[in-house]
């Protein structure tokens, strides 16, 4: 007796969504507002600081539409009170569609999801991820967009330039590569040391 196989089902995404997004962004795509091209900074002081980094590039690679890029990884002196450990910092680009707000509200979800915990506005972190540009939005409020603080912070700066020095700021009309000039002129450090995920 012939064997017959099993009839072929297609798969149910609504069963695979993570706050509100569906994590199979290939198979579909729904309301698309437009591509904008985003930044977004990675930060972990808390080991294994490669790991946390690594868990939210998978999570961020879920909502891409294309376009990936991500810088090395820098280890770079903690900002804020002394006594706090250095952190690995990353920044990655990509295409997204579905606007700002909801780009920040899957960004704070997925420090959530990975561990980070509720601390002081300095204190350690498991994983921090910061929307530092989107498109050409200027915005204030929850987000401010540019990030406020982008052009002011070397960890942003340097792995920033590292993949698109050309990038303009759509607030100042600076080029990512002429802010890090500027900032190195002011006489900030900026030598930080590139590792890799398994270094600690």
């Amino acid at each position: 007796m012939k064997e017959r196989s099993a009839p072929f089902r297609e798969p149910n995404i609504d069963n695979y969504f993570f706050f509100g997004f569906n994590l199979f962004p290939k198979i579909y795509i729904g309301g698309v507002e437009s591509l904008e091209r985003t930044f977004v900074a990675l930060g972990s002081n808390i080991p294994p600081r490669g790991q946390h980094l690594s868990e939210a590039i998978e999570m961020l690679k879920c909502i891409s539409l294309g376009g990936w890029k991500e810088s090395s990884i820098y280890e770079t002196p903690p900002v804020g009170p002394e006594g706090e450990d250095p952190y690995f910092n990353q920044v990655v680009t990509f295409w997204y569609g579905k606007g700002y707000p909801s780009l920040l509200n899957y960004l704070k979800g997925t420090e959530l999801f990975l561990g980070r915990k509720p601390r002081g506005h300095w204190e350690k972190r498991e994983i921090d991820m910061d929307l530092l540009y989107y498109g050409e939005t200027i915005c204030k409020g929850r987000p401010t967009l540019p990030h406020p603080e982008a052009a002011s912070r070397g960890f942003v700066l340097v792995p920033l330039v590292e993949i698109d020095p050309e990038w303009v700021d759509p607030l100042t009309g600076h080029t990512t590569k002429s802010m890090l000039l500027k900032l190195k002129a002011s006489g900030a450090f900026l030598d930080f040391p590139k590792m890799e995920v398994s270094d600690e």
